[in-house]
């Protein structure tokens, strides 16, 4: 078996990432949208993503806000997460809660969970992660069990070996999740040489890809490559095994 998501990050985050979007569903070479409710477009987001038939997951934002509780202020670096994630847990998971209502608000159905910056591969917001999956009914969510994780950052190391031990606690919820992520060492920058390096290890199982096209750089200068990518016909055959 193979399957492929193609999942959009960062949706509302900025108009030059929802006009990315709205291309790449056009072109219909797109799964999943993941959404910022504390982004200032979310709203149009959620529309794109629903007029155009494409699953929405929240993207869960606790490092960059504007938070959705007033009360909410936490850190913004991944190293001071490691350190704080249980003392914030509680907070974490009532801002959370928050983002998910808001997209639900704008008529959005959520059939998936992730966060930004993948915080809620943290131990003690895995745990927070789960619970809100049950409160919303929601089956899936996303783990960083990274095939990439030599590739560019050491971080990517710990990273992994937290997102295999979600995976586990997911499975054991009976929640789902896919056997790989790919994306996490060309954030922002994948090109087809990237896809081509792992198009063996694709080629069985579920696999999501996590993409973050723009018309403009956002805070990536291969954004606008990532949507010429996206909308091209060689990636679509890519994602369908025929390369």
């Amino acid at each position: 078996m193979r399957e492929i998501t193609v999942t959009i990050d960062d949706g509302g985050m900025h108009p030059a990432v929802n006009a990315a979007i709205r291309k790449c569903i056009e072109f219909g070479n797109v799964s999943r949208v993941s959404i910022m409710a504390t982004g200032s477009n979310c709203a149009e987001a959620c529309m794109m993503a629903m007029t155009g038939s494409v699953r929405v997951a929240a993207h869960l934002d606790c490092c960059r806000g504007p938070f959705i509780l007033e009360k909410s202020n936490f850190p913004e670096s991944f190293a001071t997460w490691i350190k704080s994630a249980d003392s914030l847990a509680d907070s974490v998971k009532k801002e959370w809660a928050a983002q998910i209502e808001k997209i639900l608000s704008t008529g959005g159905v959520v059939t998936a969970l992730d966060s930004h910056r993948h915080l809620h591969n943290l131990p003690a917001l895995q745990k927070v992660i789960i619970s809100l999956a049950r409160d919303y009914g929601i089956r899936t969510v996303r783990t960083a069990v990274l095939p990439d994780k030599y590739m560019r950052f050491p971080a990517g190391i710990k990273l992994n070996t937290l997102g295999c031990e979600l995976k586990t606690c997911l499975e054991s919820e009976g929640l789902v999740t896919t056997d790989r992520m790919l994306g996490f060492g060309k954030a922002g920058k994948i090109n087809r040489r990237y896809l081509k390096k792992y198009t063996s290890i694709c080629s069985d199982g579920t696999t999501e890809i996590v993409m973050h096209p723009a018309t403009e750089k956002v805070w990536s200068s291969g954004q606008p490559a990532e949507l010429e990518l996206i909308t091209s016909e060689w990636f679509g055959d890519w994602c369908r095994g025929k390369h």
